[in-house]
């Protein structure tokens, strides 16, 4: 679709928008950029956008930087930088995280614009198109969906195409698991029970050291196979401790690690990687990952603390947002309602990272029970 509808606008001056729609796993990103390297090949003006700056890094660790297509986030297709129609086709991945607006702190004023990020982005290709999952969007900034993209089209007369990825590639290709974490997370009625499962291993443990200690196992055998990740509910060190090394910020008993390395420090102790290149280099097992770093990534196992801003709420049997457990300055801006939203949209992004198996430790007994209870036994 997305080369004949190219072809098609070239030569007849039009515009499409094209939003492909999946789920974790379904292989979004590994389209993008094949479809993207065809394009590029045949000599077409090609762009390709993302706001995750870890994610931009591992794609331009995997393609390389010397190559013919541009790879940014996605503030720089404003007006004063972008013609209209400058590119044959942009491809923005993690269309989720679409903002309201491209201006920021950092904004030369010769370069503010009134006009939506949305629409900036539409209005600089010929053919857009946008890899979106719907439900993974996690903070109130962030308002990329199927019906804003569809808006802006419309505004720039752009024809709009949709097409669904259904396959799973990730969790062993297990929909099954896929299924019951939409249930047992609160998107979908329809009670679900988790069966056992001898390709995809999906196991709670008692202690967040025991969780740490089978990644490691994995990690050893084979390295950067494994991640330990976590709610954002500790805050996130801007300092090295006294001994020059990342503070153990996550704390929970006798367990004690560092989240990634944070932006505002400059100076990454040896042995440690920025926090950008926390999922791409073997280094980063050594510290806790958040959503905003693990977000794109996948890894073979991936471990996830639930921590206490989802818990078990007695009175309606299901999870409820806590957003007094939680650390993370922006996505407590939310209205309660919203902070509900984005943090059932954080667990799931972290639980469906694993291709071989996802580990857990629940920091909140009564929520531990919750999942144990919809677990084959």
């Amino acid at each position: 679709m997305i080369w004949s509808k190219l072809r098609s606008n070239l030569r007849k001056n039009t515009k499409s928008v094209i939003i492909v729609h999946g789920g974790p796993g379904t292989g979004k990103s590994v389209i993008a950029l094949n479809v993207l390297a065809e394009v590029a090949s045949r000599h077409h003006k090609v762009y390709w956008g993302c706001k995750s700056l870890p994610f931009r890094s591992g794609i331009q660790k995997l393609v390389g930087r010397d190559n013919v297509y541009m790879f940014d986030n996605l503030y720089r297709y404003i007006p004063s930088k972008i013609k209209e129609n400058e590119a044959d086709v942009l491809f923005i991945d993690e269309a989720h995280r679409i903002e309201k607006s491209s201006n920021h702190r950092f904004t030369k004023p010769s370069d503010k614009t009134d006009m939506p990020q949305i629409d900036q982005l539409i209005r600089c290709a010929r053919t857009s198109v946008f890899f979106i999952d719907d439900q993974q969007s996690v903070r109130n900034a962030e308002i990329g969906s199927s019906k804003v993209i569809k808006d802006a089209a419309a505004r720039w007369n752009a024809q709009v195409y949709e097409t669904h990825l259904k396959n799973q590639f990730r969790c062993m290709g297990s929909n099954d698991y896929l299924e019951w974490l939409n249930y047992i997370l609160g998107y979908s009625k329809e009670r679900k029970i988790l069966k056992k499962n001898e390709l995809f291993e999906f196991k709670i443990f008692d202690t967040p050291t025991d969780l740490y200690n089978a990644l490691l196992e994995k990690e050893t055998a084979k390295p950067n196979s494994a991640r330990l990740t976590a709610g954002f509910c500790w805050p996130w060190s801007k300092t090295l401790g006294h001994d020059g090394l990342p503070v153990n910020d996550v704390v929970i008993g006798d367990f004690m690690m560092p989240w990634e390395t944070h932006g505002e420090i400059k100076k990454i102790p040896y042995g440690y990687v920025s926090w950008d290149q926390w999922a791409i280099k073997p280094e980063g097992f050594k510290q806790v990952g958040c959503i905003y770093t693990a977000q794109g990534f996948e890894f073979e196992y991936v471990g996830v603390i639930f921590a206490d801003d989802l818990i078990f709420d007695h009175a309606s049997n299901g999870l409820k947002g806590n957003m007094s457990a939680h650390k993370d300055p922006t996505l407590l801006k939310s209205k309660e309602a919203e902070f509900d939203k984005y943090v059932r949209n954080i667990y799931r992004v972290l639980m469906s990272r694993g291709l071989k198996g996802c580990y857990m430790y629940f920091v909140n007994n009564d929520t531990r029970k919750y999942f144990e209870s919809h677990i084959e036994r």
